[in-house]
Parts: C-alpha cells; sequence; structure tokens
C-alpha cells in the first residue's frame, strides 16, 4: 500500500507502525528493493485492469443487431 494507505489505515495501530519501520531498517536495501518489485507488479496489473474495464464499458457494434441463428 502507498503511504497515504499505510497512514490511513494504520495510523492508530502505533506497535505495527513501529514494526514496519524496525523491519524495514533491519532488512534494507533488501526491503526496499522488494517492494519496489511489488509497486511495479502493482502498477502493471492496475493498468491492465483499467484497459479491461475500458473494453467492458465500449458499445458493441453487435447491439440491436440479429442474431444468426
Amino acid at each position: 500500500m502507498d503511504e497515504k494507505d499505510r497512514s490511513r489505515i494504520l495510523s492508530p495501530y502505533k506497535k505495527v507502525l513501529q514494526w514496519i519501520d524496525d523491519t524495514r531498517a533491519a532488512t534494507n536495501p533488501h526491503f526496499e528493493e522488494a517492494h519496489n518489485i511489488l509497486y511495479r507488479a502493482k502498477k502493471k496489473f492496475e493498468q491492465q485492469r483499467s484497459r479491461e474495464a475500458e473494453t467492458w464499458t465500449k458499445p458493441s457494434d453487435k447491439i440491436g443487431g440479429h442474431s444468426k441463428m
């Protein structure tokens, strides 16, 4: 999740936020490398979902056409 969502969702949970920060510090640079890969994958999935949504919302040329059956 991005920083905005992280803050919104986890802000009441100070111990969880501290644990995340401690884990990040203890595992860097690997933590950041892994999360960069995950963020790129998330972006690709969002782009794919957006393209698919556009395909589903476009009117079909077949609407109102006659069946070949």
